[in-house]
């Protein structure tokens, strides 16, 4: 509830106008309760700023893929086109200490998911080379390449999202040809 308040309140303005008791008028809760929550204004921006990957993950049926690169695809997708709906409260994210924070801190589960993945590709992740790639594959994927794609060459997110895709997919066949050498 008053994550999505900032979410709203994010939409309508600009960031450095949004402040705890204009969420608490929002969202109906006090200024006091969400204080509680969030000792500062950046965390709250921060905690607002992981909800689009939240939902993007809960928006993701992995049942609905063919494999597991159609599920990176499709996953890749939706959370890439829910940040375009929050761009403010991305860059926000991306700047901030607390921002920061709490995308290291959910490093971890990106990292077994992209095992996973890469593993599916013949790829050991464990090795020298699947670390790597692993950290590339971060790189290309995530919010920082979105930014830099939308706002400094001016990518559609579409677009965006489909050279991210290439250049995955060109690391993984390449990684993938050198360790079924080896």
């Amino acid at each position: 509830m008053v994550l999505g308040a900032v979410l709203e309140l994010v939409a309508e303005g600009s960031l450095d106008e949004i402040s705890v008791p204009a969420v608490s008028r929002r969202c109906g809760v006090s200024v006091a309760t969400i204080y509680r929550h969030f000792p500062s204004k950046d965390d709250l921006l921060a905690a607002a700023s992981a909800e689009p990957s939240r939902l993007a993950l809960d928006g993701v049926d992995p049942s609905s893929s063919r494999d597991g690169d159609d599920e990176f695809a499709t996953l890749l997708r939706t959370m890439w086109h829910e940040f375009a709906g929050n761009l403010p409260l991305l860059r926000h994210q991306i700047s901030s200490h607390a921002g920061r924070e709490m995308r290291r801190a959910r490093l971890g589960g990106g990292r077994r998911r992209l095992s996973e993945y890469v593993a599916g590709f013949g790829v050991d992740p464990r090795s020298v080379e699947g670390e790597r790639l692993i950290s590339v594959i971060m790189l290309l994927a995530g919010s920082v390449a979105l930014i830099e794609l939308h706002d400094r060459q001016e990518v559609s997110v579409d677009n965006a999202v489909e050279s991210s895709l290439w250049a995955v997919r060109a690391l993984i066949d390449s990684t993938a040809r050198e360790a079924a050498r080896a």
